[in-house]
């Protein structure tokens, strides 16, 4: 497994961060997660750029992780235009230092369906940080992909059932599986596409465990049942759920049980639950490259090209005062297209801004 680094100011200027980094084993790659919706994006690139330039064969994973906070602000037409050409020069330079970046964090999490049986509070950043960090912790790296999707089933067993052994489902279990990534095509069928599944501690009929072969075979039965196959995919079982530590934020609702199991009837009293409740959980997590991130890239590559190259262009000053001329707007602009292009080849996406 890659090295997992979570950072801040203190860690980018800290000498003896540089000497974690020599003492890895960076080959096997390194995992960062950053918070991209506000200035320490810029830090977080120029870090990720040193990076690049002193380890150039170390493979970078990068979670761009923002929580709903950042969407709920009521902002002027000014502000939406920053922001906007923000999220496109962010994502641009970060994802020129990755070998992967994958994008999390949902406008509400709480009204989304990946909270299905889950009391999150959007107003409460712990909340959201504590589905980010089980869905993180749950997954593994996809092959060879630019930009990723993560999505989530928490617990496993919360939507279909799917992974309850002996069972037939003749639809996909994909419905029981859903993104934390923003801003994604739904019901894409991409004959390319990869995906990596990972699940921890898969229940069976009446909340027994079950073993590793049950869950491979059950998981291997969907995938034959599927409507939409992906071109690769690759599997990881554990038998071991995904352990609540003491203490838990209460963001479970009173349909999950003391081991994540749901119940029949809500438990009365109780609207929502913590560790002391809920022990554990089974988990699926899944990390993916599909044509379904088009929408998040194109959003990007058009906001660039309104707001910042385009003739006239309302937010020209403003990125150049961010340190960025038209040089490095259209480099920006090319990168971006080129993602759209190998995601959509019958797209004639240009990189120029007329």
């Amino acid at each position: 497994m890659a090295e997992v680094i979570i950072m801040n100011l203190d860690m980018v200027y800290s000498f003896y961060f540089i000497l974690l980094l020599n003492s890895m084993l960076l080959q096997q790659g390194i995992q960062f997660i950053v918070d991209d919706s506000g200035g320490f994006s810029s830090v977080a690139a120029d870090f990720l750029e040193n990076i690049a330039d002193e380890y150039t064969n170390t493979p970078v994973l990068l979670y761009a992780a923002r929580g709903p906070g950042t969407y709920m602000n009521t902002i002027s037409r000014k502000q939406a235009i920053s922001r906007a050409l923000h999220d496109v020069v962010s994502f641009s330079r970060l994802s020129s230092f990755c070998k992967l970046i994958v994008p999390i964090g949902l406008p509400s999490l709480s009204r989304s369906q990946v909270s299905a049986f889950l009391r999150i509070d959007d107003e409460k950043p712990y909340h959201c940080s504590a589905v980010y960090a089980a869905a993180i912790h749950s997954t593994s790296q996809a092959r060879q992909n630019m930009v990723g999707i993560l999505d989530v089933a928490m617990p496993a067993l919360s939507l279909t059932g799917i992974f309850l052994i002996g069972e037939q489902n003749e639809q996909s279990f994909e419905w029981n599986l859903h993104s934390l990534t923003p801003e994604i095509a739904e019901d894409v069928k991409d004959l390319q596409a990869v995906e990596s599944l990972t699940i921890h501690g898969a229940l069976g009929s009446g909340g027994s465990h079950t073993s590793i072969s049950e869950v491979k075979d059950s998981v291997y039965a969907g995938y034959q049942c599927a409507m939409k196959r992906p071109m690769f995919s690759h599997l990881s079982v554990a038998s071991c759920p995904l352990p609540m530590p003491l203490p838990f934020h209460k963001i479970f609702g009173n349909l999950v049980g003391q081991h994540g199991e749901l119940l029949r009837s809500p438990i009365p009293g109780s609207q929502s639950r913590g560790s002391f409740d809920v022990h554990s959980i089974p988990m699926a997590a899944r990390l993916r490259s599909s044509s379904a991130i088009l929408p998040f890239i194109q959003n990007r590559l058009g906001n660039l090209r309104r707001f910042g190259t385009e003739r006239g262009a309302f937010g020209i000053e403003l990125v150049r005062s961010w340190g960025f001329g038209k040089h490095e707007l259209e480099d920006m602009g090319e990168g971006l297209s080129k993602m759209v292009m190998a995601l959509d080849p019958k797209s004639h996406i240009s990189s120029d801004s007329d």
